[in-house]
């Protein structure tokens, strides 16, 4: 009878391990929805831009040279000059000069260097320069230094005659300098020649100039 009763019992454990393994689990409860926000409450920030509408809106590089400086160009390089102007005694005299024109920065200035031999009872002079255009300002800028401790200032409105201030020969007053293309032998307009009138306080000098 014992032996009866433990197989019996045996018997009815295995019945219920079999339906406790055979019952199904509950499902997971959903998530709650998020809570609606209150009212007055600050909204979260926006998200920020991407990446490639950032770069879009960067600046892609350097500022170009203003346009009105291409008329620089055409005197870039080395012009040989003779010129006549009015010595210390009044008298006039002949020289040879010469203007070196280089684009530098860019493209957005040009270095000018001034070279007058030495003639009769005037020293040899150098002048050194920087000319282009101010876009600020809205006109040309030509100011420089010399080595007689003068110095000028200049501006013009085409690029082409320039007015201002300086210190040409020691002595500070209104300086003019204007470049005009000169004119062959048959009276035509040339690129290779240029006529240029220095006006230094009221002495004036005139050169011309071949390329």
């Amino acid at each position: 009878m014992t032996k009866t009763t433990t197989l019996l019992a045996t018997a009815l454990m295995a019945v219920s391990s079999i339906a406790l393994a055979q019952t199904p689990k509950p499902a997971p409860a959903a998530a709650a929805a998020p809570a609606a926000p209150k009212a007055g409450a600050v909204a979260a920030p926006a998200a920020p831009a991407a990446p490639e509408a950032a770069a879009a809106a960067a600046p892609t590089g350097p500022p170009k040279p203003a346009p009105e400086n291409d008329m620089y160009k055409k005197w870039t390089g080395t012009w040989s000059c003779e010129g006549l102007g009015k010595g210390p005694d009044g008298k006039d005299m002949k020289h040879k000069s010469t203007w070196t024109w280089k684009s530098v920065l860019g493209g957005h200035w040009y270095t000018v260097v001034y070279k007058r031999a030495k003639s009769g009872p005037m020293p040899a002079f150098e002048g050194n320069a920087t000319m282009g255009y101010n876009g600020a300002d809205k006109k040309y800028t030509f100011i420089g230094f010399d080595n007689m401790a003068g110095w000028i200032n200049l501006s013009a409105a085409d690029g082409m005659s320039y007015a201002g201030d300086g210190v040409p020969m020691g002595k500070k007053g209104t300086i003019k300098i204007s470049f005009a293309k000169g004119k062959d032998k048959k009276g035509a307009e040339s690129d290779k020649l240029m006529d240029v009138t220095l006006d230094l306080g009221g002495m004036i000098v005139n050169e011309t100039c071949k390329k």
